[in-house]
């Protein structure tokens, strides 16, 4: 696609996500309500980026003056969006986030009304409508300031909590700081005081180091963010990292039965498909992104799926990963069952990936040498995945082995054939 990636619209603000783009987009919004003929009302939140307010006052100039009247909850959790989108049936619901990246990044995607992430066909007829120029008449619609409906988001996430144990959260300084405040009253909430410039920055998700630290010197359990709180990582009181996949082998045990399908990606751990296949649960492998595990889910009628990084979508609950919305969940499993996390992970023996980035040249091609030695590793046992990021200018390595050592050196021999 030209403009859309894995996760909507994404690029630092002035030099990749540029102003002009921002303006096709929202020229192509205008072109989509009247084609589909939808109720023009646009529900609209961001997270804690300072270029969020810019981002937004650039589309709803033409918005408003072309009929689109625009809601606007202000700085919250994609999820939050995501299900306030459904709640309230609105057409669309715009999440101005660049999620995980750094705040220099920003971007922007939608839901549908279903709260799901807008397919690839939706993207496909707005980068057309983005491409092409159109004549709309002037008729001016409201902006309405729709903050207060935060608060039924809250409530639903308030009505599922069975447990308050002692943990800690990780906001990563992003658009679940305020919810998480609310939802979790007895928690030591950290990395929640945002500024617009800090969302991300050694906190949360992205950097679980320091949640780790505060779990060790504390002896509680933690859990992390990211910028907009779709993902969700945990931390136990002795410092072993929980991610995607080890969660939701510990979700396959409270909610798949026998013969029920889990959507992983290509770079789900190997061990996981190894202890779903001792309990009979199928396993389907999505590219990457929330959105490819949905459509797989969708197409193998599976309740459960995600990524290693922390997507996990739930669907008995949401049609979006939703980082709070999990750790929830996980408490209460936590808090019912009376078990360590460690204990609920029993069973679960995971390989070792070892993964690094390389900034990447648009034209890049394998050459022969490195396809050669993918073939020979991979006759020795290793799982290899080389692929463009859909996020960021850099090409994704990683070299998986039941051997942490092995692994580690096949890495380095494609690193240095490709470079």
């Amino acid at each position: 696609m030209k403009y859309f990636g894995t996760d909507g619209i994404r690029g630092v603000v002035g030099e990749t996500l540029t102003k002009s783009t921002i303006k096709k987009l929202s020229r192509a919004l205008v072109k989509f309500y009247k084609t589909h003929k939808l109720k023009p009302v646009l529900l609209v939140g961001n997270d804690s980026r300072i270029s969020s307010d810019y981002i937004l006052s650039l589309m709803q100039t033409t918005l408003l003056a072309r009929g689109v009247e625009v809601h606007n909850v202000g700085v919250c959790s994609s999820p939050c969006l995501a299900y306030l989108t459904r709640k309230f049936a609105y057409p669309l619901g715009m999440m101005i986030s660049a999620s995980h990246n750094p705040h220099e990044y920003n971007g922007i995607k939608f839901f549908n009304s279903a709260g799901e992430k807008i397919s690839e066909q939706t993207e496909l007829e707005l980068e057309r409508f983005m491409d092409k120029k159109f004549e709309f008449k002037t008729d001016f619609a409201l902006f309405k300031n729709k903050e207060n409906l935060k608060a039924d988001y809250i409530n639903f996430l308030r009505s599922i909590k069975k447990h308050n144990l002692p943990c800690v959260i990780d906001c990563a300084f992003g658009g679940a700081s305020d919810i998480a405040k609310l939802v979790f009253p007895t928690a030591k909430i950290i990395n929640h005081l945002y500024t617009g410039k800090n969302i991300n920055l050694n906190a949360g998700c992205t950097h679980i180091e320091f949640l780790r630290s505060i779990c060790l010197q504390e002896q509680k359990i933690g859990f992390a963010f990211d910028g907009d709180a779709d993902r969700l990582l945990a931390v136990d009181e002795h410092g072993e990292i929980y991610d995607g996949d080890k969660i939701m082998f510990i979700f396959s045990q409270f909610f798949q039965n026998e013969g029920n399908t889990l959507v992983g990606t290509i770079y789900s751990n190997m061990g996981l498909e190894k202890a779903l296949t001792k309990r009979k649960i199928k396993f389907e492998r999505a590219q990457v992104g929330d959105k490819m595990v949905y459509k797989k889910m969708s197409e193998t009628n599976a309740s459960l799926g995600g990524e290693n990084s922390g997507h996990i979508i739930l669907k008995q609950f949401s049609n979006t990963g939703d980082g709070v919305l999990n750790a929830i969940i996980l408490m209460n499993i936590l808090g019912t069952t009376k078990k360590s996390l460690k204990e609920l992970t029993a069973g679960y023996t995971e390989y070792f990936q070892a993964q690094e980035n390389l900034k990447m040249n648009k034209n890049f091609e394998l050459n022969e040498n490195t396809k050669t030695l993918i073939d020979k590793f991979e006759d020795l046992g290793a799982r290899i995945i080389i692929r463009s990021s859909g996020t960021e200018p850099v090409l994704r390595l990683m070299v998986e082995h039941k051997d942490k050592q092995t692994a580690t050196k096949f890495l380095e021999f494609l690193k240095s054939s490709i470079e």
